[in-house]
């Protein structure tokens, strides 16, 4: 079987999965839940597999590759348009453990199942991937509208007033973030007469400028960077599980995979113009969210790891705006490698807040938690910002060092808290395996960070464009 006739399925199974959920709901109660959760463990298993399979016959030596093309609108030049390359390979392999995650956190940790969210999970799966995979920047626009408004409608389905309070506000930057990016995919037909990514990559951008800030703006949203990132920290404390899960651990990742497929992709000549700009919101963005991070209460985990998501997006600009293989290449490995370590770190903080447990063991769960998510040296997050670091200049990586070092301590003071007489029950046996997964996948992608060399051609390939469009405009 070939990439093409594969691609498709990572949107179809999951769109299937959702139908078959919307099925089941009007079967009797017990019935009705076990044949969902059934559906469910196949429908992530094979998602598992076919994201699986990608990545392992994927070889560095690929380039974009345009694996299903359909026509689609054709008087503003757009397809329904399918691609490949490295990014978004890498991004998929995350999204689908982040995937797995929200699946098994529907299941334990709800008071009870609910099979419309179930069905909204694959509903989100479905259109997070058509973005990453999407060759048309109008076609990324209305998977961007379907992912924001499916996990908006996740995030408050059986919860409480806060939990729809929540939903709102991230419905109302989600639709604010997809109308930017209708507007600039209008901006760029209107320019180009196409929207269609390979055929943008092939003309002078400078045809296509105005759609760069509107562009920036909806991907900003959804990293998101300060001051668009207002939405974060009530879905970080209230909604559903799977929702929250999906939120932090694959809505910020596929806007950090957009920023550079669209971003560094389409406009390098206003990147390489205006990079001090980007350079700077980034180092702001750090430094802010290390400052709002200690200034919450120590066993508020739920608002520190909220701050620390923001900073991960600047560390992301800023690698993004060094313009140069090791500090683009290690923004993406510092984005994705966040993913993982976050959402683990968000389930732990929301069960010791609901239980008040505390033990030796917790406080060590959340501490190596929190290294991780520091990038202390050997686990995942270190490659990629030793890499910004060191692409930067000895200012900006000073700078860094100092952000990032005071969000790491942000999240782990609260371990000295945790690590009192045991009291509170027992962590259930489903997440403290979670938890040891993660760790272990944390341990071995730090010592051995696999889609570097693959990634880092796709950032060359970029990088390619900036050298050959990067002048004045």
């Amino acid at each position: 079987m070939t990439l093409p006739l594969l691609t498709p399925a990572l949107i179809l199974l999951p769109m299937a999965s959702a139908v078959l959920m919307v099925a089941l709901s009007g079967r009797n109660s017990l019935a009705r839940n076990l044949q969902a959760r059934q559906v469910a463990g196949v429908a992530m298993g094979l998602q598992a597999a076919l994201v699986g399979w990608f990545y392992v016959t994927w070889s560095p030596s690929n380039v974009v590759q345009t694996v299903f093309e359909s026509p689609w609108l054709p008087a503003l030049g757009t397809m329904l348009s399918l691609s490949l390359d490295a990014i978004s390979v890498h991004a998929l392999v995350v999204l689908s453990a982040v995937s797995v995650i929200a699946i098994v956190a529907e299941l334990y940790m709800e008071s009870r199942l609910s099979v419309a969210r179930l069905a909204l999970i694959f509903v989100v799966v479905a259109a997070l991937n058509l973005l990453l995979l999407s060759g048309d920047l109008l076609c990324a626009a209305v998977a961007h509208g379907v992912a924001g408004l499916a996990l908006a409608a996740l995030l408050g389905v059986g919860c409480e007033t806060a939990g729809h309070d929540a939903a709102r506000r991230f419905a109302s930057w989600s639709v604010a973030g997809t109308l930017l990016l209708s507007a600039a995919a209008a901006a760029v037909a209107a320019g180009a007469e196409t929207t269609v990514v390979a055929d943008l990559v092939r003309i002078a951008p400078g045809t296509t400028r105005l759609a760069a800030p509107l562009l920036l703006a909806a991907l900003a949203m959804q990293i998101p960077l300060v001051p668009l990132h207002t939405w974060l920290a009530p879905v970080a404390v209230a909604g559903s599980h799977s929702g929250r899960v999906l939120v932090l651990g694959g809505w910020c990742l596929v806007g950090a995979a957009a920023l550079l497929r669209f971003g560094l992709g389409l406009f390098p000549d206003l990147l390489a113009f205006a990079s001090p700009v980007p350079m700077l919101w980034g180092i702001a963005t750090v430094a802010y969210a290390g400052l709002l991070s200690l200034a919450q209460a120590e066993t508020d985990f739920a608002h520190r790891l909220s701050w620390a998501t923001v900073g991960t997006g600047g560390m992301l600009l800023v690698g993004v705006a060094g313009l140069e293989t090791l500090p683009v290449l290690g923004g993406w490995l510092y984005a994705a490698g966040q993913a993982l370590p976050r959402v683990a770190m968000l389930l732990l903080a929301h069960w010791l807040t609901v239980t008040g447990a505390r033990s030796a063991s917790l406080g060590v769960l959340w501490g190596l938690l929190a290294l991780s998510l520091a990038a202390a040296p050997g686990l995942a997050l270190f490659p990629g910002w030793l890499l910004i670091s060191t692409g930067t200049s000895a200012a900006v990586a000073v700078g860094l060092l100092l952000g990032t070092a005071v969000i790491g301590f942000a999240l782990l003071a609260p371990t000295i808290h945790l690590l009192q007489a045991p009291r509170g029950p027992s962590m259930p046996a489903f997440l403290s395996r979670s938890l040891v997964l993660v760790l272990a996948l944390m341990l071995l992608s730090g010592m051995f960070p696999l889609p570097t060399a693959a990634v880092g051609d796709e950032v060359e390939r970029l990088l390619d464009r900036v050298a050959h469009f990067g002048t004045r405009p």
